[in-house]
């Protein structure tokens, strides 16, 4: 799984394995170890929710996907769903999630595991 991070936008590209954990643990995570014994960890969860529900504690960034949603985006040749959480403060939390194509930039990367077949379609 890619993570982005920009002001009050997070974007999450997930390639062919991280849409099929998703799908059959119903939840993917991506760890970053940033000092010893202190780590940032990003985590997608299908939950019984029907707006996204981002938390964050103990270094861990989980946003809980309403399962409607997630459901449609994997079973599809859908490529992203865009959620938005309202924050107490009335600033707007985007987030992005998407299939994962392969990077024309980066010719030697391995393409295996990326929705070559729809990026052929957009």
């Amino acid at each position: 799984m890619k993570v982005r991070c920009t002001a009050n936008h997070l974007r999450f590209r997930l390639r062919k394995s991280d849409v099929e954990e998703l799908s059959s643990r119903q939840s993917v995570r991506e760890t970053i170890h940033v000092a010893p014994g202190q780590s940032l960890a990003f985590e997608l969860a299908i939950a019984p929710a029907e707006v996204a529900a981002p938390s964050f504690l103990e270094g861990l960034l989980r946003i809980a996907l309403p399962a409607a949603a997630a459901r449609h985006w994997i079973e599809t040749e859908e490529v992203g769903i865009e959620l938005q959480h309202r924050l107490d403060n009335g600033d707007v939390l985007d987030i992005l999630i998407e299939k994962d194509f392969p990077c024309k930039h980066q010719p030697q990367e391995d393409k295996g595991d990326t929705f070559q077949e729809l990026a052929k379609k957009h």
